[in-house]
């Protein structure tokens, strides 16, 4: 979703990368007759979370015979983690997720399910030379404000060798500039809306739910700025497979029937935004991450969620042999990389840890055809 349609809404998270907290697990969806049984991870609150959800309130998975137990946790790292006792066959994450489970346990990438960005958000307050400065000089998008000179030399609040940092560095090259052109101020999102609001930086670069929204919220002080979706980051969110799982031919079969019922879930979606905004809200009820009712329908509608020929056709190969989900990835990890968060030849052990063979036959067993 653009920023200007955001900021319409009075608004939109993270990350990857763990949007919003909470935890928990045990719990089991699906009927008497199971014929398939997956256990399934995520980030507590997410909004890849919520189709999983929708299934399991519409009965989908019931009704397909699935039984899934639940395994949430409050970010991807740890949630990567339990993959070293073979915690869960299939988890849905954030790109930070995708990174600690390739490169740490030989995870699979399945595909992806909805965008992640729509909540990392620039912001400067309204009499910033900034956004004086008009929008139309960015050469990634028009809608993001200031030039080069009024950008060269300002203070930064924002979160270190995070997808908040990439989206700020790419708002920066649209102006041709680097981050050693301003001051950065290393904080955590938290900290930075909190630094902010008391008067600190000059800008603001902030993720999730939480400080975002309440920015939106006062556009009679502050101005977005720039976000994910202007500068094109390609953040996404994914499914992850264990990779003994997915070897497995029972557990293969299973997550075939957990993915096309998460994508009819997804579909739901679409088709009832308020029903949407309102199992939003009982999940996180349930998480202990409660959000109001305004907060959370510019929370839903944050992001995107793809169809699965949507999916399916991002994982074709392109130039070179390499897909776009797979280059816009690379893109994120090469930037990790000089931040210093991974080592110098990840890139590589990265490649070929993404299969999209199971994603085509859910797509090919539905009767449709990538667009």
């Amino acid at each position: 979703m653009k920023l200007k349609a955001l900021a319409a809404m009075g608004l939109t998270v993270a990350m990857c990368t763990g949007a919003l907290a909470g935890c928990g697990g045990g719990e089991t969806s699906g009927g008497g007759d199971a014929q398939y049984e997956l256990t399934v991870s995520g980030i507590g609150g997410s909004l890849n979370w919520l189709p999983i959800y929708v299934a399991q309130q519409e009965g989908y998975f019931d009704e397909a015979g699935l039984s899934i137990s639940e395994q949430l946790f409050t970010n991807g790292p740890v949630q990567m983690e339990s993959l070293s006792a073979d915690g869960w066959d299939i988890g849905c994450t954030g790109i930070g997720g995708v990174f600690a489970g390739v490169l740490g346990y030989d995870a699979v990438v399945l595909g992806a399910s909805n965008t992640d960005d729509g909540t990392q958000v620039v912001f400067t307050r309204n009499d910033s030379d900034i956004v004086a400065a008009g929008t139309g000089n960015n050469t990634y998008s028009d809608e993001i404000y200031g030039t080069a000179d009024t950008w060269k030399g300002k203070s930064v609040l924002c979160n270190t060798g995070s997808v908040t940092q990439y989206v700020f560095v790419k708002t920066l090259e649209g102006f041709g500039l680097t981050q050693s052109d301003v001051e950065f101020i290393a904080m955590d999102p938290a900290t930075a809306y909190s630094a902010f609001i008391a008067g600190e930086g000059d800008a603001c670069v902030l993720t999730g739910a939480g400080g975002t929204f309440r920015m939106m919220v006062e556009p009679d002080k502050y101005t977005p700025v720039s976000s994910g979706p202007l500068v094109d980051s390609g953040l996404m969110c994914h499914f992850v497979a264990n990779k003994n799982s997915y070897a497995d031919p029972e557990k293969y079969e299973a997550m075939k029937v957990f993915i096309k019922e998460y994508y009819r879930a997804m579909d739901w979606i679409r088709e009832n935004p308020e029903g949407a905004v309102e199992y939003c809200m009982a999940m996180n009820d349930e998480n202990g991450s409660s959000m109001d009712e305004e907060t959370t329908k510019m929370y839903v509608e944050a992001d995107t969620y793809f169809t699965l020929d949507e999916s399916v056709a991002m994982m074709e190969a392109g130039d070179g042999g390499v897909s776009e989900m797979e280059q816009k990835m690379s893109d994120v990890l090469g930037f990790f990389i000089q931040c210093g968060n991974y080592e110098e030849g990840d890139l590589e052990k990265f490649a070929g840890h993404v299969d999209s063979k199971l994603l085509n036959e859910v797509l090919a067993e539905s009767g449709t055809t990538a667009e």
